[in-house]
């Protein structure tokens, strides 16, 4: 039985060896170097995705302010549209003040009415809220008095006594106060206010300068109440291309 000896090879006869030791070392290099790569890529898309939701943030909120500027412009002109020389009670630079009747609320009475008298029967009182001020109008004479409670289906009730008589069929109608006013905001911008029988709010917000102008059916600018036949609103807005001039002309 032969006896053989275990053959010992040494590293340094193993050229592959130093191969592979070489190879890992390049390796992982480059995976570092590549990481690192990666790391700036995301960072310049992280960055330009937060520059493209600034932006589009930046145009959502002027196209909102464009609408909420359109939008309020017209329920200015449409209300203002309903106000005559002889309603308007404040016609000023930072505020304009008229009656009207907004909702179109308006009945007749089913019998005659005496003085003294505080429920009028009507054709329809549905919907009429407490408190609002209505128009009784007859022939020859007008009265307004407030309801002291919502209307009903076949009767309004006055919080004050007629003082006048009136026949069968005497109109009545709701008669708002509206009054649009300027307010000024702590960063310096305005507010366009809105206010309908003592209910105020914000028509139009974030607003650089506004003011109301007036004018008689002489193309001449006025501030008497009685003569104005026209009144313009101009409007720069705190948003960039916001230069807007409104022009309302009243009913004859």
């Amino acid at each position: 039985m032969n006896n053989r000896t275990p053959t010992v090879v040494s590293v340094r006869h193993q050229p592959w060896r130093g191969i592979l030791a070489e190879s890992d070392g390049v390796c992982l290099s480059e995976l570092m170097i590549s990481l690192a790569i990666g790391a700036a890529v995301l960072a310049t898309a992280l960055s330009t995705v937060n520059i493209v939701q600034t932006h589009a943030g930046k145009q959502h909120r002027t196209l909102n302010h464009q609408q909420d500027v359109r939008l309020g412009l017209e329920v200015f002109e449409q209300e203002v549209r309903l106000a005559t020389a002889d309603t308007i009670v404040t016609a000023a630079p930072h505020e304009f003040l008229f009656h009207a009747n907004l909702s179109d609320q308006r009945t007749m009475t089913t019998a005659g009415l005496s003085s003294g008298q505080s429920v009028l029967p009507v054709q329809d009182g549905s919907g009429w809220g407490e408190g609002k001020t209505v128009h009784v109008c007859g022939r020859h004479v007008c009265e307004s008095h407030r309801l002291a409670r919502a209307g009903q289906r076949s009767q309004l009730t006055l919080a004050e006594p007629l003082e006048a008589a009136f026949s069968e069929g005497a109109s009545v109608q709701v008669n708002n106060r509206v009054k649009y006013y300027v307010k000024s905001n702590e960063d310096g911008t305005s507010n366009l206010m809105r206010m309908v029988d003592g209910g105020a709010s914000v028509l139009i917000g974030e607003l650089g300068d506004l003011e109301f102008s007036y004018w008689n059916d002489m193309g001449q600018g006025t501030i008497q109440p009685s003569r104005v036949r026209r009144v313009v609103l101009k409007i720069n807005s705190s948003q960039p291309l916001h230069h807007m001039v409104r022009e309302v002309s009243l009913r004859s």
